[in-house]
């Protein structure tokens, strides 16, 4: 992508319903398992545009990752922060160097899974955290799936387990995104009926007003909902964990 590709997706990113609502989500779980500390280093593996470093600001100093260079190079289209070209699975940061890891909607798109979540252990202090969202259920697996290149979905008990099978301890794990889950089923459920013609394509749609801020308020609905209680459903799983002592 060029630089102007990215400050355009930038905004889309200020204003789109899923974008909203995801980091209002992730504010609560933030908010309510993570204490400020701007002193602390953090990273933000795949951080994109950099559209989440000023949620991110009062629980640490970010860097954040990416794999491409034209991402790392985006300029005006992220606020001013480190961003270093590198994967997952080989970062350059030293061992327990870092407080708090961040991965939003990353570990979906990996295929090595354990080396990945290793590699963040490795750079996590005792008792570092890691704060994570993932795509949840198989059952709405479709094309657009295949076309970010994802390798799964989730679940709460499937997440859980991955993190505790690489030494975290899940300290919080909750789906989220319930009230559109009925509408993303259907659509993916259809999409999936018909056959496809031509590559895959992502399901993300124009959402003109007034419904692509009802679509946001929904979510903030269900935020202020995980200030008090887990979501049994939805159509994401976020999760806070620690770093174990083992």
């Amino acid at each position: 992508m060029e630089s102007e590709e990215y400050q355009r997706l930038r905004e889309e990113e200020e204003r789109y319903w899923w974008h909203v609502g995801r980091r209002a989500l992730l504010a609560e779980i933030l908010r309510e398992g993570v204490a400020p500390d701007p002193r602390r280093r953090g990273l933000d593996v795949g951080c994109g545009t950099g559209s989440n470093f000023a949620l991110l600001s009062p629980y640490g100093q970010f860097f954040g990752t990416e794999i491409s260079l034209e991402a790392c190079v985006a300029g005006d289209a992220r606020p001013p922060r480190p961003v270093v070209l590198a994967r997952g699975e080989a970062l350059p940061f030293a061992s327990a160097s870092l407080g708090i890891v961040t991965m939003f909607d990353v570990l979906e798109h990996v295929a090595a899974e354990d080396a990945f979540l290793g590699e963040v252990r490795r750079v996590l202090g005792p008792e570092g955290l890691l704060v994570i969202s993932v795509p949840a259920y198989m059952f709405l697996w479709s094309d657009h799936d295949v076309s970010l290149h994802h390798q799964r979905r989730y679940v709460r008990r499937t997440l859980r387990a991955s993190l505790e099978r690489n030494g975290f301890r899940a300290l919080r794990v909750s789906h989220a995104m319930a009230s559109i889950l009925l509408p993303v089923a259907l659509v993916r459920g259809l999409g999936n009926l018909r056959p496809r013609r031509g590559p895959a394509r992502s399901s993300y749609v124009a959402t003109p007003e007034p419904f692509n801020s009802l679509l946001a308020g929904l979510l903030r609905l269900e935020a202020a909902w995980l200030a008090h209680a887990d979501l049994p459903f939805g159509t994401s799983v976020l999760a806070l964990a620690q770093k174990g002592t083992s």
